[in-house]
């Protein structure tokens, strides 16, 4: 995210603007002790040496990994 500069002087509407927009960034993230569910998104993990992994579920619960 990039933010502009602060004005000079106090601009209420600007600073209502600024602060919206911080807001609807935050939801974007994730946040530690809450589940995290991500969708029609792929999640990507990487393995130690660097090889990195799409983990899927099927209907019956099996995770499976694929190479990228």
């Amino acid at each position: 995210m990039k933010l502009p500069m602060p004005m000079h002087e106090y601009d209420q509407v600007i600073e209502i603007n600024r602060n919206n927009s911080l807001e609807m960034a935050d939801l974007q993230n994730h946040k530690k002790r809450q589940d995290i569910e991500v969708d029609n998104a792929r999640l990507i993990l990487t393995s130690p040496n660097g090889t990195r992994y799409s983990v899927t579920v099927d209907n019956s619960g099996n995770l499976s990994a694929s190479s990228l």
